[in-house]
């Protein structure tokens, strides 16, 4: 194995370290769950589907340590009860991890409603997880937010899904300025 001392990286242990995950069942914000449960990290996830769910927990289960529920973020109050749900199961979070996110396509390819269910999901529930997470972490932890090329690669057939994610990649920026390391 290679030293880390020429890495130049600070390496944090995740052992003990407690995650609450938005979208985690499926994706990128599985494959983060799995990880930092491998590494010893306890973590609480949440998706749409049971069947998801069940699925991303058992493989968390063979790796490690975590728990979840199945819920839509866009539907009022599901996105409290996540968060509450994620404090009375670890106790003292210390990290964040804001992922949750479901497809949109062109304007024109999507009706009124599919479209205010995307921003539902994919923004007003995104920024309030990172409200959520500021609240419960207050002065400790990590907040990560997870965004998408689709911000900067902005295809013809991606207009809701590129917007959405432009405001998120402004949003997160803003949001790194005001909590960022103040030394």
């Amino acid at each position: 194995m290679t030293p880390l001392s020429d890495t130049h990286t600070a390496v944090s242990p995740l052992a003990g370290r407690k995650a609450i995950i938005t979208g985690g069942t499926t994706g990128i914000g599985r494959a983060i769950a799995v990880l930092l449960a491998s590494e010893g990290a306890e973590v609480f996830i949440c998706g749409r589907s049971s069947e998801h769910l069940a699925d991303a927990l058992a493989r968390i289960g063979e790796v490690g340590k975590g728990n979840g529920i199945a819920l839509d973020l866009a539907e009022p109050g599901q996105l409290d009860r996540f968060f509450d749900e994620a404090r009375s199961y670890l106790g003292s979070p210390d990290i964040v991890i804001v992922n949750a996110a479901v497809p949109a396509q062109a304007l024109s390819k999507m009706s009124a409603d599919e479209i205010r269910y995307a921003v539902e999901v994919d923004f007003t529930a995104y920024i309030l997880s990172a409200k959520s997470a500021q609240e419960i972490l207050a002065d400790k932890g990590d907040i990560v937010l997870i965004g998408s090329m689709s911000a900067h690669i902005l295809g013809p057939g991606s207009t809701v899904y590129a917007g959405m994610k432009a405001g998120i990649a402004g949003f997160a920026e803003a949001l790194r300025r005001k909590l960022g390391p103040k030394e």
